[in-house]
């Protein structure tokens, strides 16, 4: 059994050069990240609604052989109280939580006003260029009305967060922005059912995603993966050869264009029945992908609401 600790150090990257979504550019050194403590999970309320391809794998990031698992969740402070949450009725919110790592996220919260629903926590691309508002407001009202709370986080270092920007996707700290997301939606009052969360990763987000989902313990495994173009970005840390028990088990929709079709059409021969392929031509990259093709919102919807662990 690989403890957590073990799996941030095999998450520290060597030396990378990277730009962006898929250029390199010269000499990035990423220090390692500091050892895990027990998370502190602070919610920062207010009352208004919020508006609003990646580095190749360096040789040796990563153990490929043994699949990780995260043995000390986060601790969750649900002392903090809200009035609106603790109503349990249909609100939007901007709210904030603290990493594993000390890292303060913000996000939107939406919620439908029931407890033990579906949950969706959206992962933007690649920051800091990118952050929550990349997801349309649309999106996020359509997982509502289905009865899904949905938390669309800025990923570190992007929007209204903090962190290093590259942080969110080498070394352990994408892994963690999901593990606090996810733990925050379990500690409200008006809470998800944690067995029916999905995790929605768009390009660069998808990475944090897969790592996550392979360090998680059966507890605070996904329901589901949404990938909005996963790219070899996606196995940046992670690869999917690697860790088939668990990714093969997961149920899993890969939504890309057609021009973006050859990381997910490779996965296609032998995929388990528990996996959705829908390419789009005309489409768009990520988030983009709304806008040529408004009815993927329905076919994201319908997964998320079906999604069980």
């Amino acid at each position: 059994m690989v403890t957590f600790a073990e799996f941030v150090k095999s998450l520290q990257p060597e030396p990378l050069r990277t730009d962006g979504e898929r250029n390199p550019r010269p000499g990035v050194d990423v220090s390692a990240p500091a050892m895990l403590p027990r998370a502190s999970l602070l919610v920062a309320l207010c009352a208004s609604a919020c508006a609003g391809p990646s580095p190749a794998p360096p040789p040796g990031a990563v153990n490929n052989d043994v699949p990780p698992t995260i043995d000390v969740p986060p601790a969750v402070d649900a002392s903090v109280s809200s009035d609106v949450l603790a109503r349990c009725e249909a609100s939007t919110a901007v709210v904030s939580f603290t990493t594993s790592d000390g890292v303060r996220l913000e996000a939107d919260l939406a919620t439908p006003g029931f407890a033990g629903g579906p949950g969706a926590i959206l992962l933007h691309m690649i920051p800091p260029s990118n952050n929550r508002s990349n997801y349309p407001r649309d999106v996020v009202e359509a997982l509502v009305a289905r009865g899904v709370t949905v938390l669309n986080v800025d990923r570190r270092g992007a929007g209204n967060s903090d962190g290093v920007a590259r942080d969110a996707y080498l070394g352990p700290g994408g892994a963690r922005d999901v593990q606090a997301a996810f733990e925050f939606l379990r500690a409200q009052p008006c809470a998800v059912d944690p067995s029916r969360v999905v995790l929605v990763g768009a390009s660069n987000g998808s990475a944090s995603v897969v790592d996550y989902v392979v360090a998680a313990d059966d507890d605070t495994r996904p329901a589901g993966i949404v990938f909005l173009t996963g790219g070899t970005y996606t196995e940046a840390q992670t690869r999917y050869a690697a860790h088939r028990d668990r990714l093969d088990a997961t149920p899993s929709l890969f939504v890309y264009s057609r021009v973006e079709r050859a990381w997910s059409a490779a996965l296609q021969p032998g995929a388990p029945a528990r996996w959705t392929f829908r390419e789009y031509d005309p489409g768009a990259h990520g988030t983009g992908m709304f806008a040529p093709q408004p009815g993927v919102v329905e076919v994201i919807v319908d997964f998320v609401v079906a999604a069980r662990r």
